[in-house]
């Protein structure tokens, strides 16, 4: 424009001059006529043509101004969109934000992260079958995929076809007898709406997308078209051929049934908050109901280990219960035994002892009473013995037992851990996962330790009192039969047999006394022993399998705290929000 200007100011100043000598008369010399025709040639062959061109271009500009339709328009030599496009639009004093985002039929894996990345910011997803053919499962099942936040999807079917395609009256009758579109739309719903959740699939619609821009990129007050200078040559011939079969643009637009997509935009605008508060709602809703289906899956995995781990550890108590069982018929049977042993020696010696000191009471009451004492230390040294290979026996068999529970648990949980990763489940919790480091070492010595529990001395020692006092009681009185039974009317050896016959005697119902004490002292022992063994061993087997029990507790808590949020948004009154009670 300024160029322009300024060439017809240089023009009209050499002109005035021009115009002013040729007025007059009488300074028209024969020089000035000469310079005067130089000035009109120049005017003439140089600057008038160059103003006509100037004038030219800038009508052609003018023109050419309001013509910025169809830039973003495909030509068909790539075959799809390489990224997400956002184009703002205004509608009705309101800002919208469209995505153009890449097809998702075939192999789209390049694209599909940002394909997901923008459905979860949209609250409407034009899916547009732009081959008139029946969509793929597997297209509406990434559809699917990719609606997990909620929104919703209205399906177009795109007409194609060029302008000898309307050339009939019969041709402009309906949209959706070309090519079939009506059947396509048909199955693209079905398709659609057999893997889409309810509620999300609106009605869709036919429509010629070409037909529809070329019925809008016309100036209205001019009639001009609007589409960029840069698609003269496709375009803008599409369009003029368009025109050639349909009574106005007017008319090329009503069956282009673009229309019925600016309605859907429209009836957006009227709920648009509260589609908005609604579609958080839905994403919250449909996030929780996600994670609750990943929860109850969990609980189920849990609980089917918890079922599977239940015999090996219902195995490890039955084998401790055994060993237990073991133990104290091996005691009772090393005190019996050792106690018999103990009568057996007193008994040889006794006879032995009365013979050889008969008549001297102090003597054989001192001896027998001797005799009785290293016996018995004898014994208890036997039992402390026997007690310590009985308590070391125990000690492996519990070791042994743990080991092998140990052993199932994470075998199990290895079997558990294999099988989720074979699925492809995402769950957000599963038990395999848990750091169980199952060991003897880390679990603080679970096995039973004879050491810890110093049951030999103290055990076999608190046996003593009761059984020494009745050997006592019982020697102190066998001095009494020696007295008793010396008689000045029989021969010495004859009194000296009936002496150790009474000695014997004493010593059978002394035998009988101990040994029938002998069952409730070792139970004593063994009472001891199975309080230990509970304390510590089966305590920790309990403590493990309360451990591996309690993420059910944990899940089951999760999923009804999850379950009552979601039931309160969804009994919020439409497009409000409110607090959340707990």
């Amino acid at each position: 424009m300024s160029t322009v200007t300024e060439e017809v100011e240089a023009v009209r100043g050499r002109v005035k001059p021009v115009l002013a000598a040729c007025t007059d008369p009488v300074q028209a010399a024969p020089a000035r006529m000469a310079a005067a025709t130089e000035s009109i040639d120049q005017l003439l062959n140089t600057a008038l043509p160059g103003l006509g061109e100037s004038a030219a271009a800038l009508e052609k500009r003018r023109l050419a101004a309001p013509r910025v339709d169809g830039r973003i328009i495909g030509t068909g030599e790539a075959d799809f969109t390489k990224g997400n496009t956002v184009y703002a639009l205004n509608h009705q004093g309101k800002t919208f934000q469209l995505l153009d985002v890449p097809g998702i039929e075939g192999d789209e894996s390049r694209y599909a992260a940002m394909v997901e990345e923008a459905v979860k910011t949209a609250h409407l997803v034009v899916y547009v079958n732009g081959t008139n053919k029946k969509p793929e499962k597997a297209t509406a099942e990434k559809i699917r995929s990719y609606l997990r936040w909620g929104t919703q999807v209205y399906p177009l079917v795109n007409v194609r076809g060029n302008a000898d395609a309307y050339e009939f009256d019969e041709d402009r009758e309906s949209l959706e007898s070309h090519g079939g579109a009506g059947d396509a739309l048909k199955q693209t719903v079905g398709v659609l709406e057999a893997v889409l959740p309810e509620g999300v699939l609106l009605q869709g619609n036919c429509v010629q997308g070409l037909l529809g821009f070329s019925a809008l990129a016309v100036d209205a007050a001019t009639g001009r078209t609007t589409i960029h200078p840069s698609r003269d040559r496709d375009l803008v011939i599409q369009q003029r051929n368009y025109r050639k079969h349909f009574a106005s643009h007017k008319a090329m637009f009503e069956f282009s049934q673009l229309g019925a997509v600016a309605k859907q935009v429209d009836a957006k605008l009227l709920t648009f908050r509260e589609d908005i508060v609604e579609s958080n709602k839905m994403k919250v809703r449909q996030l929780l109901a996600a994670n609750i289906d990943e929860l109850q899956a969990a609980l189920a995995d849990h609980r089917r280990f918890m079922a599977d781990i239940l015999p090996s550890f219902k195995d490890c108590r039955d084998l401790i219960e055994s060993s237990l069982s073991n133990f104290e018929r091996l005691l009772g049977n090393g005190f019996s035994n050792r106690w018999a042993d103990f009568f057996n020696g007193l008994s040889e010696r006794a006879n032995d002892i009365v013979a050889e000191n008969f008549g001297e009471n102090d003597v054989i009451s001192a001896q027998l009473k001797r005799a009785s004492t290293e016996l018995q230390a004898t014994v208890g040294d036997d039992l402390q013995a026997h007690l310590q290979a009985l308590l070391k026996e125990l000690e492996q068999r519990a070791g042994e037992a743990m080991r092998r529970l140990m052993s199932d648990v994470q075998r199990l949980q290895f079997l558990q851990k294999m099988k989720v990763a074979a699925s492809s489940g995402g769950a957000a919790f599963r038990a395999g996962e848990m750091d169980m480091s199952l060991s003897l070492k880390e679990w603080g010595g679970m096995a039973f330790n004879v050491a810890s529990y110093a049951l030999t001395g103290a055990m076999i020692g608190s046996a003593f009192p009761v059984i020494g006092n009745l050997i006592g009681a019982a020697v102190g009185a066998l001095v009494g039969v020696l007295v008793s039974v010396a008689g000045f009317f029989m021969g010495k050896e004859k009194r000296i047999r009936k002496a150790q016959q009474q000695v014997q005697d004493k010593i059978a119902d002394m035998r009988r006394d101990v040994m029938n004490t002998l069952p409730e002292e070792a139970a004593k022992i063994t009472r001891s022993v199975r309080g230990e063994m509970t304390a510590s061993v089966l305590a920790q087997v309990d403590a493990l399998y309360a451990t591996l029990a309690r993420p059910i507790a944990v899940i089951e808590q999760q999923i009804a705290a999850m379950s009552k949020i979601k039931n309160q948004l969804e009994k919020m009154p439409h497009g409000t929000i409110q607090a959340i009670q707990r």
